[in-house]
């Protein structure tokens, strides 16, 4: 084998070999922030929304209780329209909250008894009502509903906030650039595609210098498409930047009360990071299109030197 042709040969696998692991590294580095967009929107989000706005509507539901006993009109009123309306609201996020938490099994399970709790707590607030003209009974049942609620450690809220606090650490990872994509991102993908620039010019000086051709397109058109991962850094950083603005959003207090207008800030700041992450998809495919055309732009020179003597 030639000299010439031994050492287009070494430079064809060196080029096809970084080429193949800084794309690898691209794929994994976009990756990693890209899928959490979708994560954040559609698992994360509803799941915090609905256990707060349970907590909250429990909350109410024991406040419109005790006014509506304190009263004088309980005995036509009733325990009220709101403290029905603010009951059934807790029950219909414990339901959908069951199906979409994102605090694992155990928080799955957590609600569940919780759903169970809250049976109780219901029936407890209906004896202080059916009790309502007896002041001490009355009062001792709000007490135990209420202590029921509210009480440290293992009542119904704290439960919830224990629940909570599980899915706003998931939210944490979900929307934090951690060391890895940082290192991946600001050294290992820079170097990986600077290393293959500086291949692919110097290959291309070679060639010009040995072949007396001014330039390959084909490696002209691998080092252009090297360009391509600049747009892909820019999603990257838009796609972050949205995911730590939908994080500060759901970490605000009161959305409980205000699920609905949180839920569509989410949802608006979210938005145009679904066909971000779906640039993904195109990774794989550019990479193959630059190894083709790295084989494509050495392989004739390589083939010109198969046939002459050693």
């Amino acid at each position: 084998m030639s000299g010439t042709r031994a050492f287009l040969v070494r430079r064809l696998i060196a080029l096809l070999v970084v080429a193949a692991v800084a794309v690898a590294a691209l794929l994994a580095a976009y990756y990693g922030v890209s899928r959490n967009s979708r994560a954040v929107s559609d698992e994360s989000t509803p799941a915090i929304l609905q256990v707060a706005a349970a907590a909250d509507a429990l909350s109410q539901s024991y406040r419109t209780a005790e006014l509506s006993l304190g009263g004088s009109t309980s005995d036509v009123e009733g325990l009220g329209e709101n403290y029905r309306d603010a009951l059934s609201t807790a029950n219909q996020n414990l339901a959908q909250a069951v199906k979409s938490t994102t605090g694992g099994t155990s928080a799955g399970q957590s609600l569940l008894t919780i759903a169970g709790l809250v049976s109780s707590y219901s029936d407890i607030i209906e004896q202080a009502y059916v009790n309502r003209t007896n002041n001490d009974l009355r009062d001792a049942y709000l007490s135990y509903a209420e202590t029921m609620l509210k009480r440290h450690g293992d009542g119904i809220l704290a439960r919830l906030e224990k629940i909570q606090d599980r899915q706003f650490a998931l939210l944490d990872q979900q929307t934090s650039f951690g060391w890895l994509l940082g290192f991946a991102w600001w050294v290992l993908v820079p170097v990986l595609f600077g290393t293959l620039a500086v291949l692919l010019v110097r290959t291309q000086r070679f060639l010009r210098h040995r072949f007396r051709r001014l330039v390959n397109p084909w490696l002209v058109a691998a080092t252009a498409l090297l360009i391509s991962v600049v747009p892909l850094a820019v999603f990257t950083y838009q796609t972050q930047d949205r995911l730590v603005s939908a994080r500060h959003s759901l970490h605000r207090t009161g959305i409980g009360r205000n699920g609905g207008p949180t839920a569509k800030k989410v949802a608006h700041v979210m938005r145009d990071t679904r066909w971000r992450a779906d640039a993904v998809g195109y990774i794989p495919l550019g990479g193959t299109v630059l190894a083709a055309l790295i084989l494509i732009g050495l392989q004739p020179r390589i083939d010109e030197y198969r046939f002459q003597p050693r």
